[in-house]
């Protein structure tokens, strides 16, 4: 496909503002709710939670008219969200998204996670006794899954894209807003987490935001009508020891002296830390480790996932381990300056 109308809902989020800056030499318009983003001359405002996107039926029907590919990027990624928020978003607006594709006779390309991979597995996702809420990843993962399973049984044109953990653009590190995996760098170069909470031989999958963005854009220009493709570090994917590494080895580089940090098993915060330490640890630190807890859970894995990258059609090729090492790198000289005025 060349040209067209590209509709990208989430448009101010980490992988709308990435998606938006590939796609010259399409009309692009950029679907927001509340932020615009910066240097985008076409924009509408959406709202997923309300019939017809919150549009008056003239411009639903004008947009229908309009629109030829809808990049779907607008969820609710927010751990801390329960679960009604979540799918107000993530389900209904979802099946509002999928009318508006029906109507517009408009290819959906569909931004899901990888993370689907862990559906009804262990690992994370529950409140735990603090008073100040905690990660929830599983009703995030539930949401995602079940919205895939809505696209596959829309019967319209549709294209699934499952990022990893997205960080910083590969050449500059700039990401539209912190994700959970510079939180816990963050937590660990402030000394706020004694330990990652996950098993020698893990790994985070870690993919830049412009390699996502370049193989969303993969996907319109081969003019796909369907498939499911990973935008996965996958071989590739970072083993926990280096990543802790790279967090020290980046933060004593920019004038921070931290420590390698550790691993440490997960079970550790309920069998040892709260019976022990329940009674005199901040509530505040007891919710952050929680959050880590569950976060981890969710996106440090022990099988590497499968990558789509070397295999869509004028797609990226598949990533490097010095690659994805070079990414977080950047991403984390971005990051760190902005911690505190002694990190500068």
């Amino acid at each position: 496909m060349t040209g067209g109308v590209v509709l990208v809902t989430g448009a101010s989020g980490v992988v709308g503002t990435a998606v938006l800056r590939e796609l010259s030499g399409y009309s692009v318009l950029a679907g927001v709710h509340r932020r615009l983003p910066a240097g985008t001359d076409a924009m509408i405002r959406l709202d997923l939670s309300a019939p017809l996107l919150g549009l008056d039926p003239v411009a639903y029907q004008r947009l229908c008219a309009e629109v030829d590919v809808i990049v779907h990027s607008a969820a609710i990624v927010n751990f801390s969200a329960d679960q009604a928020e979540v799918d107000l978003i993530n389900i209904e607006g979802l099946g509002r998204v999928i009318e508006l594709a029906a109507e517009a006779d408009a290819l959906l390309v569909h931004v899901s996670t990888a993370y689907v991979s862990r559906y009804g597995k262990a690992g994370g996702g529950a409140q735990r006794g603090t008073d100040k809420p905690a990660a929830r990843t599983d009703e995030y993962v539930a949401s995602k899954y079940l919205g895939e399973q809505m696209v596959r049984d829309s019967g319209i044109d549709a294209v699934i894209v499952r990022p990893s953990v997205v960080i910083g653009d590969s050449r500059s590190g700039e990401i539209r807003q912190a994700q959970a995996v510079h939180t816990l760098a963050e937590y660990l170069i402030r000394g706020q987490l004694p330990f990652l909470p996950a098993h020698p031989g893990s790994y985070l999958d870690l993919i830049p935001q412009d390699v996502v963005a370049q193989g969303v854009r993969a996907v319109i220009d081969a003019g796909l009508r369907k498939g499911e493709f990973w935008l996965t570090a996958g071989e590739a994917a970072m083993p926990a020891e280096r990543f802790l590494e790279l967090v020290a080895d980046e933060a004593t580089r920019l004038g921070r002296a931290v420590g390698k940090g550790r691993l440490a098993d997960p079970g550790i915060v309920d069998r040892l830390v709260r019976p022990a330490f329940s009674d005199v640890v901040p509530k505040d630190d007891l919710a952050r480790l929680d959050s880590a807890v569950a976060v981890c859970g969710l996106v440090i894995i022990t099988d590497l996932l499968p990558t789509s990258f070397g295999l869509l059609p004028g797609g990226p090729a598949a990533l490097s381990a010095a690659q994805v090492e070079q990414a977080w790198r950047i991403s984390l000289r971005r990051l760190i300056p902005s911690l505190s005025p002694e990190l500068s």
